[in-house]
């Protein structure tokens, strides 16, 4: 009797570190995944940035085209004033000289504060960039890790499940087949350590037949969520 509930015990105990081992390995590509998710969302707000630094390049060099255009427009108006035939004619070209002058000056202010406009957005650009690179250190770090920490898991997994498959031969027959249908379905949920008469997984209490059952190394279900009982030292 001493035996079969010491083996319960043990077989809980293993089980507790088969789940903590398996879920520590499970975050670990979860872990890679966040570091790697990381470094594309600063590729993304990089590669976004230089899209509108394009966009602001391209619409100031359109500005400077037109800004051409004015400026050989006025230069050929200057010239048309020699050949003015009436002062009305002149007149009329000083007039639209010196609109295009004015218009001339406005489009450079324009284009003045367009490239002050880039110079920020180059700024936040290599800050941008700072972040990207300092995100792939990190993720080459968290690689390293996440790999000799998998390594490391799965070499305690291999010797915990060792000791659960020497614990399980160690089992009376008659516990075999409900002690796999149960584990199979639960996990380290299987067992409830009885304390004060109650089940340790759900602390619900059990009858005294059952208590007494448990006492005696018979394979005792919890009534209430199904987890093999044995009593506590």
């Amino acid at each position: 009797m001493t035996t079969v509930l010491n083996v319960l015990r043990d077989l809980h105990r293993i089980h507790q570190q088969l789940a903590d081992i398996q879920g520590r390995l499970d975050r670990c590509p979860k872990l890679l995944h966040a570091s790697q998710a990381k470094v594309k969302q600063a590729e993304t707000a990089l590669s976004d940035k230089k899209g509108v630094i394009q966009q602001l390049h391209l619409a100031a060099k359109e500005q400077e085209l037109v800004l051409e255009e004015r400026a050989a427009k006025i230069t050929d108006r200057q010239a048309r004033l020699k050949e003015c035939a009436s002062n009305k004619e002149y007149q009329t070209l000083k007039d639209e000289i010196q609109s295009e002058e004015q218009a001339n000056s406005d489009l450079s202010d324009q284009i003045l504060l367009a490239y002050e406009a880039i110079d920020q957005q180059q700024e936040q650009a290599a800050e941008l960039e700072t972040k990207l690179i300092e995100s792939q250190q990190e993720l080459e770090t968290t690689t390293t890790q996440v790999t000799e920490r998998e390594a490391s898991l799965k070499v305690d997994l291999e010797r915990i499940q060792s000791d659960l498959s020497s614990s399980e031969k160690e089992l009376p027959s008659e516990f075999v087949g409900e002690y796999k249908r149960i584990t199979s379905a639960r996990g380290e949920e299987a067992f409830g350590e009885v304390a004060n008469n109650c089940c340790g997984n759900c602390y619900q209490q059990i009858t005294a037949q059952m208590m007494n059952d448990v006492l005696t190394g018979k394979l005792t279900v919890c009534g209430s969520c199904g987890a093999i009982l044995y009593p506590g030292e």
